[in-house]
């Protein structure tokens, strides 16, 4: 007895060109961001202009248990609310961002039927690693610049290069000397935990969605209806969480560069 299949087709890792805007490319990734933010525009305006403080309706309780859910996150994660407040903008609007890119395409699944000279014109942002990474690099650097504008450069630059600690550590004596060494390339370390951020939130939220869609497929070539649909299910869940790790990651980071020791 033959099994039921269903046509699907393979991701690859790279996304795909559609075409050019005065030499920059347009890829399927890039249009698919367009539409996401596009739609939480729209989302946005409806909600700011229908919303009813008298009278609210159900849609408008759901969004308000949302943000209210998002900004307890964020006070906890930051632990001081006047940091918190400053990030939670930031923070919801990645969440909010990764969330649709994770969960658009499963939620409307035709979207990947339209095609441009033989190319799927909208495609997950975040299969795409180009947008993973892009997203991280930026943040981290984000994270970078508001420290020196906490601390100032030189407070900022002796995080990682501890000079001090070599010269007063050998006023003291010999082993606070040694100590000041090993503390001065620790420092060093820091500069490469930096560009490991970068690295671990950028393969942390690709390698986890291009996989998810990368296993859909293979299951779909397998079986018919019941098994997608509960990988589907658990794809939406990862999804979701995917977004929340992002969003408290980078508000985690935040905290701890501008915090008071």
């Amino acid at each position: 007895m033959s099994i039921i299949q269903i046509e699907a087709t393979k991701p690859t890792i790279k996304s795909e060109t559609l075409f050019d805007i005065f030499g920059f490319p347009m890829t399927n990734t890039i249009l698919m961001a367009f539409l996401i933010t596009f739609i939480i525009f729209i989302f946005s305006y409806f909600f700011i202009y229908r919303r009813s403080i008298i009278l609210p309706k159900k849609w408008q309780v759901i969004y308000e248990w949302l943000y209210q859910t998002m900004q307890d996150l964020v006070n906890k994660i930051a632990g001081d609310r006047s940091i918190a407040t400053k990030i939670f903008f930031l923070i919801a609007s990645l969440f909010i961002f990764i969330g649709f890119s994770n969960l658009l395409g499963l939620f409307i699944p035709f979207l990947s039927s339209f095609t441009y000279k033989g190319e799927s014109i909208f495609r997950t942002p975040t299969t795409d690693f180009n947008v993973t990474v892009s997203l991280a690099a930026s943040l981290v650097l984000l994270i970078q610049i508001e420290s020196i504008k906490k601390w100032g450069i030189l407070k900022h630059l002796s995080n990682y290069f501890k000079f001090h600690e070599i010269f007063y550590g050998f006023k003291k004596g010999i082993s606070s000397g040694i100590m000041g060494i090993i503390n001065f390339l620790i420092g060093l370390l820091d500069i490469i935990s930096e560009f490991a951020k970068v690295v671990s939130l950028s393969m942390r939220l690709f390698g986890n969605m291009f996989a998810g869609e990368m296993l859909a497929v293979i299951i779909l070539g397998f079986f018919a209806y019941a098994v997608p649909a509960v990988w589907m299910s658990m794809n939406i869940f990862v999804g979701f969480v995917q977004a929340m790790v992002f969003g408290s990651l980078v508000a985690a980071y935040y905290s701890l560069a501008v915090k008071d020791v």
